[in-house]
């Protein structure tokens, strides 16, 4: 009996272990199925998050490359073309030998002209370019007013006629672009032939912008010194050389420069500028010299200098046509809120006087705040006078 009830109770334990086994049989195959699911779910939810992150980056680097384009496209400080820049500099700055050769050689032809034509001695008055007036006078018709100088806000009814032919016509959506922005023109390199036209557009549109000029002593070039101040725009300093390796030689050299265009200013305008473009901007490398020695030193004497963050490309060492100079400008001003626009006045930059045609009844019909630097307005600089690594050297 008790090992009848022994077999019995070894058979329960026995059916007990099998069941037990073939329970963990049973997890187990379970669990080789699901881990592996469960992995294969986590590992797609990874590759998921990974892609998004490597679109989202993706993302990025094509807007960091736009943004770098704009930017490049806007500001010209690695593209500016500096060798163009440095030949016109040696072909602008001063000579007293070619000064007065230009000089004696205008008196003459304007001696000739006077003696050739009783009309000449009219109320005609041309600053800076004699064949401006021949060709007003020529297709003016007779009885009109014959005068081609405009000062502060005086228009010619012929001007305004010309300016309603010349309209651009603007979209509502390009109008949005512009409408409220404000627009610093300024134009580097002058005075030149080309300056009388510009101030002659400038007065049409009633605009105002900001000339940062060289140092030239003819008649000529003090006139419209004078006419810059006397028609209510801002001037401001060059450099009196335009020469980057005397300008940027030393400090002595540096200092001795702003003096002199300093002086020059003051003397013909009886104005005592304190608005200062270094050539080539605050950030150029073609000086080899050390930005931060110059930089002190207009802070010291309480001089502003200003860059710009939109350039048309006039000196970019590309000949732009007129129409790609103003688109330029446009687009980058459609970038900003606040825009300071470089521009070029040297005797070749004609195709920049013809792009403000453009450039100006645009946005003058847009709205625009076309405005003149002064003091006040906070500059835009390449190489901040408060950054860090230039209170550091």
């Amino acid at each position: 009996m008790d090992d009848t009830r022994r077999e019995i109770l070894n058979n329960i334990r026995r059916k007990k272990r099998v069941k037990r086994i073939r329970q963990a049989i049973i997890i187990a195959i379970i669990c080789s199925i699901l881990l592996p699911t469960i992995l294969c779910v986590v590992l797609f939810n990874r590759i998921n998050t990974l892609e998004k992150k490597i679109n989202q980056l993706a993302a990025g680097k094509s807007s960091s490359q736009e943004q770098a384009e704009i930017i490049e496209k806007n500001l010209y400080y690695q593209a500016e073309d500096y060798s163009s820049s440095l030949e016109e500099s040696e072909q602008n700055s001063y000579n007293d030998e070619e000064i007065s050769a230009a000089a004696k050689q205008g008196d003459i032809i304007a001696s000739e002209n006077a003696a050739g034509t009783s009309v000449g001695k009219s109320d005609n008055k041309t600053v800076g370019t004699n064949h401006t007036a021949d060709v007003d006078v020529a297709e003016k018709p007779p009885g009109s007013n014959t005068s081609t100088k405009n000062t502060g806000n005086q228009i010619t009814e012929n001007q305004e006629i010309k300016k309603s032919t010349d309209e651009v016509k603007v979209s509502e959506k390009d109008r949005k672009k512009y409408e409220g922005k404000e627009v610093y023109l300024t134009f580097d390199d002058g005075p030149s032939s080309n300056t009388s036209e510009i101030l002659d557009l400038l007065a049409e549109y009633q605009v105002k912008a900001t000339f940062f000029v060289i140092g030239k002593t003819d008649e000529q070039s003090k006139e419209l010194y004078r006419r810059i101040v006397e028609e209510g725009h801002s001037i401001g300093m060059h450099s009196y050389s335009h020469d980057y390796k005397q300008i940027y030689k030393s400090q002595k050299a540096f200092e001795t420069d702003f003096k002199q265009i300093k002086k020059l200013i003051y003397d013909t305008t009886g104005l005592m500028t304190d608005l200062y473009r270094f050539p080539g901007g605050s950030g150029n490398t073609v000086s080899g010299a050390d930005m931060s020695v110059f930089i002190r030193y207009l802070s010291k004497e309480k001089v502003i200098y200003y860059d710009w963050n939109v350039a048309s490309g006039d000196a970019t060492g590309v000949k732009y046509s007129p129409e790609q100079l103003s688109e330029n400008v446009l687009e980058g001003i459609a970038d900003h809120t606040r825009s300071i626009v470089l521009l070029h006045d040297t005797d070749k930059k004609g195709n920049t006087v013809t792009s403000l045609k453009t450039l100006l009844s645009t946005l003058t019909q847009c709205d625009a705040k076309l405005l003149k630097l002064d003091n006040t307005v906070r500059p835009i600089q390449q190489v901040r006078s408060s950054s860090s690594e230039l209170n550091n050297k």
